[in-house]
């Protein structure tokens, strides 16, 4: 009987160790992906620069907009290593950077989690969950080392604590503090600890539990506080000194206190977690957090004071979903303090009372075990076999390797190169990056993503540019003598500066292709450019897709899609028609395709085949938003309004902040007369879009039919205020 535990025991070991395998193959493959992040070729540039003139630059040297202005660059050390990475082995060594760096962040969370349970099968299905739950921060970027640091400062305040082995986080701190901005995350978390201490020491009506759980000692707790003031002391050893240490926190201030936040209305990474994240247990995300809470209330009289604190605190960070992997980290933590105790606290309950129950619980262990490999086995399988076809060179390219241009302006920074187009250029945001690690210094850019370099009022007025306010483009044009601009379309973003900059007499479009657009100022310093490249929209044809080549593969007609987006932009409803066709030729269900459709039809007021189009893409994504407004309006128009209402009220229902959908839904109750209805739903399409000129021209309609038929001046009055709002804003744009 001793023999054969043994055996069992042995073969569960076996089997745990090939699951816990089998997750790091996953983490690696997904880890080894193609270069897609946008602000790698600015990082790239800048290690370039650093390595070649050996010192790091202290103002800014990529950008005309804020040319010289103080740059404190905390990054510089992970710039340099991937520079060095990557002139030795192009994109595979930028690659097999990032692989190696998130490997070992897993592996020190296997680390704890083994240490903590004594347990592989336990730890690998939570490392599984976390790598899920983190897989949106797999990217080459410096975060990748702080998520590493992070992680090794977790495992030593957790299990070496009271050694004096704690002292090498001094080292890592050294470290932390030149690869990115993140590294006071290293004292704060010391903080938390001494903070976790003091008030297990001076609260004495705290539970008896969790006074008594993690308890330091004298010299621990002293050895903590010394370590707190050498790492702040670490954290000024930056080229940058005292600025450099503090820089992290006048940024989060500036962000956190300025007077607009606009950063988090448009950067996507600052997005709040809950809209990014879709809620639901098939979120591995939530899944984690969930499992969490429910350990935590089941162990709540046995909690650490420090799991509270780190947990409120990172809960909040991860609020933004850029800190979620932290959370993530934390709540790895958590569980595996609690799980196992938690799991053999339940099996005493319900322990199955048969003299084979040993022999039954061994056999359902390997069977889960081998269960769990095999699965993991496939998803291995499917992330090697995943690709997308590269319809420029008309061939299938693995997401694994390699650069994926398509996420990059490539073919229109070419096109500026070639034609050695170098003057004054005003670039989007997305593009920025791109720029600077392809064409500087012979172009340089407007703005780039280094958003704390150029400040919230330079941004807000780069966005609202964007969002087509003419006055604010004129000034921005004149001020900084633009005379050409590039806009990428490798985002979802629809930005209608390409509309106005097209209708614009003083700029001609030159090129644009699925990844961008380029304008040049009708100067006679390009009257040549112009001659040769000027493009005439009434002469193109769409290109027609080879299915040959295709074959029966499963494609995302990424480029027409594109394409079809820019014609709308421009307003070139017959293109877009022709493009979306040709895409839903090559992939028959495709949303984007119909739902661009929908909307060019829609425009034509060709109300029923919009509604055709708009219900066959709303049959594949039946959740989406904006589609659902666009059905609503044409439903609306159709006159059709019980349906409008139905339809529009759906869409506010799955987002309660969308402004289209209220606006939709005030109009159509002020067709039927129910003012009150529509003054409520346009009230509110001017609260979530304030800056929209016909909602508040809707809004003043509804009051002046209102309070005409009530002979209400208040009512009147406050018409007469939302036109002129209107005018006013019709004005600015």
């Amino acid at each position: 009987m001793v023999i054969m535990k043994k055996i069992w025991s042995k073969l569960d070991v076996l089997f745990g160790m090939l699951a816990i395998v089998a997750v790091f193959c996953l983490v690696f493959i997904k880890a080894h992906r193609a270069i897609f992040d946008l602000d790698i070729w600015l990082h790239l540039k800048t290690g370039e620069f650093i390595f070649q003139n050996k010192h790091i630059p202290f103002q800014d040297i990529f950008s005309f907009s804020i040319q010289g202005r103080r740059w404190i660059d905390h990054e510089w050390l992970f710039q340099l290593i991937s520079y060095l990475a990557y002139s030795r082995w192009q994109a595979e060594g930028l690659i097999l950077l990032e692989c190696f760096m998130i490997a070992l962040t897993f592996f020190v969370l296997f680390v704890m989690g083994h240490r903590q349970m004594k347990l592989y099968l336990e730890v690998a299905a939570l490392l599984l969950l976390t790598t899920y739950a983190t897989l949106t921060r797999f990217n080459i970027r410096p975060e990748i080392f702080s998520l590493f640091f992070f992680a090794l400062y977790l495992y030593f305040l957790r299990f070496h604590i009271d050694k004096r082995v704690i002292y090498l986080l001094l080292f890592i701190q050294l470290l932390w503090v030149n690869f990115h901005g993140f590294f006071f995350f290293g004292p704060l978390l010391i903080f938390f600890f001494i903070l976790a201490e003091f008030l297990r020491r001076k609260f004495p009506y705290l539970p008896e539990h969790w006074r008594q759980g993690f308890a330091l000692s004298d010299a621990a707790y002293n050895r903590l506080k010394k370590l707190l003031l050498f790492s702040l002391l670490v954290c000024l050893l930056n080229p940058n000194g005292l600025s450099g240490a503090i820089y992290p926190f006048s940024v989060f201030r500036e962000m956190l206190l300025g007077k607009t936040q606009i950063f988090f209305k448009h950067i996507q990474e600052l997005q709040p977690t809950f809209h990014m994240l879709k809620p639901g247990l098939d979120n591995s995300y939530y899944l984690l957090v969930f499992f969490c809470i429910l350990l935590i209330c089941l162990n709540i009289k046995k909690l650490r004071i420090i799991e509270i604190i780190l947990f409120g605190f990172f809960f909040l960070l991860s609020l933004t979903v850029r800190n979620v992997a932290y959370f993530c980290f934390i709540i790895y933590m958590i569980i595996i303090s609690y799980m196992i105790e938690t799991l053999g606290g339940l099996s005493e309950r319900i322990k199955i009372h048969i003299g084979t129950k040993q022999l039954f619980y061994h056999l359902s262990r390997c069977a889960i075990t081998l269960i769990f490999i095999v699965w993991l086995g496939f998803k291995i399988g499917a992330t090697i076999n995943s690709y997308y076809y590269d319809f420029d060179s008309k061939e299938f390219k693995s997401y694994l390797s390699g650069i994926q241009y398509n996420r990059y302006p490539k073919k229109v920074v070419d096109f500026l190169l070639e034609n050695e187009i170098t003057p004054n250029l005003f670039n989007d945001f997305n593009s920025g990056a791109y720029l600077i690690g392809k064409a500087y210094p012979k172009i340089k850019v407007f703005i780039d993503g280094r958003t704390e370099l150029y400040g919230q009022e330079f941004f807000k007025n780069y966005q609202q540019a964007m969002d087509g306010n003419t006055s604010i483009l004129k000034k921005i044009t004149d001020k900084y003598n633009i005379n050409a601009i590039l806009i990428s379309l490798t985002s979802d973003a629809k930005p209608k500066i390409i509309n106005r900059i097209y209708k614009n007499p003083n700029y001609k479009l030159v090129f644009f292709d699925d990844s961008g657009v380029v304008f040049l100022k009708d100067i006679p310093s390009h009257k040549e450019a112009l001659k040769r490249y000027v493009v005439d929209l009434k002469k193109y044809s769409v290109p027609k897709a080879d299915l040959k080549s295709l074959g029966l593969r499963k494609i995302y007609p990424s480029a027409y899609i594109k394409r079809a987006t820019l014609f709308y932009i421009l307003e070139q409803d017959d293109l877009v028609i022709l493009e979306s066709k040709e895409a839903l030729r090559i992939t028959p269900i495709c949303f984007e395709a119909y739902h661009l459709l929908g909307k060019a039809y829609l425009r034509k007021n060709l109300y029923k085949q919009a509604l055709e189009n708009l219900r066959s893409g709303l049959l594949i994504i039946p959740t989406h938003v904006e589609a659902l407004t666009d059905l609503g309006e044409c439903l609306l128009k159709l006159r059709e309004n019980k349906y409008a209402i139905k339809t529009l009220k759906g869409a506010i229902g799955f987002n309660r902040h969308y402004a289209p959908a209220y606006f939709y839904l005030g109009w159509v109750y002020l067709n039927e007369h129910n003012e009150t209805e529509a003054i409520k739903f346009l009230r509110k399409a001017n609260r979530y879009g304030p800056d929209i000129a016909r909602y508040h021209l809707k809004l003043g309609e509804a009051l002046y039919k209102r309070g005409g038929r009530l002979k209400d001046a208040h009512t009147l009055a406050g018409a007469k205020e939302e036109f002129k709002k209107a005018r006013e804003l019709a004005l600015k744009k």
